[in-house]
């Protein structure tokens, strides 16, 4: 997209003036900037040229008669597509689960069956000395750190679950 580092203070020179003609001829730039390219065009004549080309395919693609789509058209692709092409496609055209559901997201000590026994046990020892009354400010943060690798992977893959239905549902 063009206009992210324009100079307004300064004239226009051909390649700025390149990338900004699309905005220029749709009417999308401000006041400024499109001084700047009335003026460049005023004075550059393969900018000019190059204007006139576009704003004339511009005209000749306005001037096309509207046509409706055939009521048949989706039926005569799918007809023109070889099936065993299509099934070659079917990894385009799989939906893709979100990365931070993809069981890999996590990294691998946290998803292991030691660290989250570690950190349940953890957890339930600091539970229990805080119901006892024997604790410090410290075990609310013992039994969140405990807990913290089996929520996270219970999260993931209720998300991944959630997602699953949603798709079935959908389709």
């Amino acid at each position: 997209m063009y206009g992210k580092k324009n100079k307004p203070d300064l004239p226009l020179d051909c390649e700025e003036g390149g990338r900004g003609l699309q905005e220029y001829l749709d009417g999308t730039l401000d006041k400024p900037e499109s001084l700047r390219f009335f003026l460049h065009l005023r004075e550059c004549t393969d900018c000019q040229g190059e204007h006139d080309r576009l704003q004339g395919l511009f005209r000749m693609l306005e001037s096309l008669p509207d046509h409706e789509v055939p009521a048949d058209f989706d039926r005569a692709v799918l007809d023109s597509v070889p099936y065993a092409a299509y099934q070659a496609m079917e990894p385009l055209r799989r939906d893709r689960v979100p990365v931070y559901l993809e069981e890999a997201f996590l990294p691998r000590f946290v998803r292991a069956r030691l660290t989250r026994l570690v950190g349940f046990g953890i957890a339930a020892v600091a539970a229990a000395l805080a119901l006892r009354g024997d604790g410090s400010a410290l075990l609310p943060v013992l039994i969140v750190t405990g807990l913290l690798p089996e929520v996270v992977v219970r999260l993931q893959g209720l998300g991944r679950r959630a997602l699953e239905t949603t798709r079935r549902a959908e389709s």
